[in-house]
């Protein structure tokens, strides 16, 4: 059995297209979408139609290049949310100083849906000021900084600056696009507009 997988792996490499999957069709969908789909290997070794949204995790038919093209985004909101949270200890592994416990990334975005421009109601108004091109902030602070990895999901970190990650806003998950990895820093200081923080 494993040398027929093997050698159905070195054929698709002849065959132009063979692979498939979600990178090739360009989708990534949210939630649970059945036109989000393309042909391709699935994960569970079947060559045929394959699934791009998140519910696909769920079901077990994912493209075999799901996780690589479709990463979990980075959920962010609003910096003066920030504010109005108490920072409570996440977990008590957490030090005294979870005041200087963060750090800040900036991204620069490349790309953003139509509905984040829609937004209008009073704890979403922040989306509209989202515009590609823009260096944003995003600061990384405990509870949302995994106590373990001292990390926000999503975060980019482990990324150079040519690979294209996700963001999605919360309040409207259909305000999402895509961003830049520019540079990692202590403390963020882009405009109050262009700075978020991870959820």
């Amino acid at each position: 059995m494993r040398t027929l997988w093997m050698a159905l792996c070195a054929l698709a490499h002849l065959w132009p297209g063979a692979l498939g999957g979600c990178a090739e069709a360009g989708r990534c969908c949210p939630g649970r979408d059945p036109a989000c789909f393309a042909r391709g290997w699935r994960l569970d070794r079947v060559y045929g139609t394959c699934f791009c949204d998140q519910a696909c995790r769920l079901t077990g038919d994912c493209c075999f290049d799901y996780a690589r093209a479709c990463p979990v985004p980075a959920f962010i909101t609003t910096s003066a949310f920030n504010k109005e949270r108490t920072r409570q200890a996440a977990s008590p592994q957490w030090s005294t100083h979870t005041e200087d416990a963060g750090y800040c990334m900036e991204f620069k975005t490349e790309s953003l849906t139509p509905h984040c421009a829609l937004e209008n109601r009073p704890l979403t108004r922040w989306m509209q000021y989202l515009r590609e091109g823009y260096t944003v902030c995003v600061d990384c602070q405990p509870p949302a900084m995994n106590s373990v990895s001292l990390r926000c999901s999503g975060d980019g970190l482990d990324s150079d600056g040519n690979q294209t990650l996700h963001w999605q806003a919360i309040g409207n998950p259909r305000c999402q696009g895509t961003w830049k990895k520019v540079r990692r820093v202590d403390h963020c200081s882009c405009p109050a507009v262009h700075s978020f923080i991870f959820i």
